[in-house]
C-alpha cells in the first residue's frame, strides 16, 4: 500500500495531466434601459430571508472522504447569503496541500490553527504559523504545502461560487470509479478541477518543494 503522502504526490501529478484551462467565464452586458426606470428599479431591494445561526464545536461538522487528506466541513454555501464555504483541512507533516492553481470564480482565504504552512502567491512564498492569513483573490496564482516536521491544520474559506462541493464530488467520484491508484485520483481531481474553472499549473511549483509533489 502507498504511503498517504506518496499518494498525494503522485495524484497531484497525474492532476495536471488532465485538461485543465477553463476559459474565465464573461458575463454579458445588459440592455441599456431607461436610466430612470433601472434607478428607479434598483433602489427597490427584496427582502432576504433570514437563516437560522450556524454554530459549530471542534468535534462536530461533516468528515469528507477526500482521498489526499483528511477534511471537514464546518459549512455550506446554503447555510449563508454570502454563499461562504467553510471547511478544516488537515496536512501532513513534510506533505503537499495543493499544487499552484487559478480559480475563476472564487475567492478563498486559509486561517493556520496548527503547524505552519507555506503559501505561494504569484512567484513569492511565505510561511506562516498558528494565527497567521493567507487571503487570495480569484485569478491569482496560488498554492501551499506543510514543509515542517509537525502536521499542520487550516481552516479554509471560499466565497460564493463553484467550490462548495469540490471535495464531495472528488469523493464521490473517487467511490463510483473505484479509484485504487493516485493516476486515478490525480485524473479525477484534474476533470472536476477543470469542470469548476480550477486550474493547475504544475510547472509554477518552486524547484526546492518539487519533491513533495513527486516531481
Amino acid at each position: 500500500m502507498l504511503h498517504s503522502k506518496n499518494y498525494s504526490k503522485l495524484a497531484w501529478v497525474v492532476s495536471a495531466m488532465v485538461g485543465l484551462s477553463l476559459g474565465a467565464c464573461t458575463k454579458a452586458d445588459e440592455p441599456p434601459g431607461n436610466a430612470a426606470v433601472t434607478s428607479a428599479v434598483s433602489t427597490q431591494k427584496p427582502v432576504e430571508a433570514k437563516l437560522p445561526a450556524l454554530i459549530v464545536d471542534g468535534d462536530e461538522g461533516e468528515a469528507i472522504a477526500f482521498p489526499l487528506h483528511p477534511t471537514r466541513r464546518l459549512a455550506d454555501p446554503d447555510t449563508n447569503i454570502a454563499g461562504m464555504s467553510f471547511f478544516e483541512l488537515k496536512i501532513a507533516a513534510r506533505s503537499p496541500g495543493a499544487p499552484p492553481h487559478t480559480h475563476s470564480h472564487e475567492d478563498e482565504f486559509f486561517y493556520v490553527r496548527e503547524g505552519n504552512v507555506t503559501f505561494l502567491s504569484g512567484a513569492e512564498t511565505k510561511t506562516i504559523g498558528p494565527g497567521g492569513l493567507a487571503l487570495l483573490p480569484r485569478h491569482g496564482l496560488h498554492g501551499f504545502w506543510n514543509a515542517g516536521d509537525a502536521d499542520a491544520i487550516l481552516l479554509v474559506g471560499t466565497s460564493e461560487g463553484k467550490f462548495g462541493d469540490f471535495f464531495d464530488a472528488v469523493a464521490i467520484a473517487a467511490r463510483e470509479e473505484n479509484a485504487k491508484t493516485p493516476q486515478d485520483v490525480g485524473a479525477i481531481l484534474g476533470r472536476i478541477s477543470a469542470e469548476r474553472g480550477i486550474n493547475i499549473d504544475m510547472s509554477k511549483i518552486p524547484p526546492d518543494v518539487a519533491s513533495l509533489y513527486g516531481l
